[in-house]
């Protein structure tokens, strides 16, 4: 039975260290479960420790007694296990992923562990698919999530990837497993609510199993398309030069317009510190207002300037946040003894009013672009395929 990707090939990728723990998102639902069981089964034959993270948002009055049904499970099968409670909760679908992966960061690095697995199956990029479709997304990007991505959470997650093992997966052959298990799962009832435009996606797709079984090919296509644009996103960052106080540079003129676009957004990204990338829209329109070298423009916390052959791109000094100023300045500088920050009266101006003003810090945006590369090259495919 296929049940998604070679779980060795992407953890010696993304946690070689064999005394690292690997961590496991688990909500007590079937396709976390299942890969509570599948993953247990991989780290006892590979000598690898396990920690199961389960979050109690405190939204819901059921979510205590589904996080102590995944702790019994765990505890049956001698697999370590912390409930994770959000103590502020707050009625927002945004601001509980937020949290979500914020408490799940905290924990991961207190117990050393880089790698997080989460239970997305191919039925979750189906309707992926549907959605991003209905917001105008066609081809390979359209399939998502991505097999491996940074962490959500900056700087909580700073090293840290997200793994999505059973993307090939049906979630009906996950349920198979763990009836053969004689494993109960618990039903989320936000499931329930149509409010939720995933949820109209799920229940249409439900009463049309013929066109929901006639798309697996059609999604499986699409996730290799996908592999293809991101292998083009890796080769393009291997581009990026970044200076020793947060300069980036691109050149961009070789690229496609996807291409060009998908990049600066996340440049963007990286500039600003932050966790989130611009429109893509808003992107597009600024590149094609930038014609001239030297023309430049803020957005999404970053600004960008045409250079002769791509963009600089740096920090929006207006948004800088300099709260972050122990380990991590703004999200772009670690504090760092033996680092030789270049004197302000030695760094551009463009980038000296966002920056620290002493040199005990190192830029950490070089770190995030290799992560995002090997993120990018991360297309494994079925089990055993690669």
């Amino acid at each position: 039975m296929q049940l998604g990707a070679d779980f060795s090939a992407l953890l010696n990728r993304f946690s070689p260290d064999p005394h690292a723990p690997i961590a496991l998102a688990v909500s007590g639902g079937s396709d976390s479960l299942a890969l509570l069981h599948l993953s247990s089964d991989w780290a006892r034959r590979e000598d690898r420790s396990v920690i199961v993270f389960t979050v109690d948002h405190g939204l819901r009055p059921e979510a205590r007694a589904e996080a102590d049904h995944v702790a019994a499970l765990c505890d049956h099968m001698r697999v370590a296990h912390q409930t994770l409670v959000w103590e502020t909760p707050k009625p927002s679908q945004n601001a509980a992923r937020r949290a979500r992966y914020g408490l799940i960061a905290k924990a991961m690095a207190s117990e050393n562990a880089n790698c997080l697995l989460t239970g997305h199956t191919l039925d979750d990029v189906i309707e992926t698919v549907f959605i991003r479709r209905r917001r105008g997304v066609r081809g390979g990007l359209s399939a998502g999530p991505a097999k491996a991505a940074p962490f959500p959470a900056w700087p909580a997650g700073q090293g840290m990837t997200v793994l999505r093992p059973l993307l090939y997966a049906r979630r009906s052959a996950l349920r198979d497993l763990l009836q053969a298990h004689d494993t109960v799962w618990m039903e989320d009832p936000s499931n329930q609510d149509e409010s939720f435009e995933r949820v109209q996606v799920r229940r249409f797709l439900r009463r049309h199993p013929r066109l929901h079984d006639g798309l697996v090919p059609v999604i499986t296509t699409l996730l290799a398309e996908r592999g293809q644009l991101d292998a083009r996103m890796s080769r393009a960052l291997a581009e990026v030069a970044v200076t020793p106080d947060g300069l980036i540079e691109v050149p961009t003129e070789n690229m496609t317009v996807p291409d060009r676009i998908r990049v600066l957004s996340l440049l963007a990204r990286i500039a600003s510190g932050g966790d989130r990338d611009p429109r893509r829209q808003a992107v597009f329109d600024m590149v094609a207002s930038l014609k001239e070298p030297g023309a430049r423009q803020t957005l999404g916390g970053a600004w960008f300037q045409r250079t002769r052959i791509g963009f600089k791109v740096g920090r929006d000094p207006a948004q800088s946040n300099p709260a972050y100023k122990a380990p991590v300045f703004d999200g772009r500088f670690a504090r760092d003894p033996d680092a030789q920050l270049p004197l302000l009266a030695e760094t551009s101006f463009l980038v000296r009013h966002a920056r620290p003003t002493d040199s005990d810090w190192r830029e950490i945006l070089s770190d995030r672009i290799k992560h995002m590369r090997l993120c990018f090259q991360s297309d494994i495919g079925p089990m055993g395929a690669e």
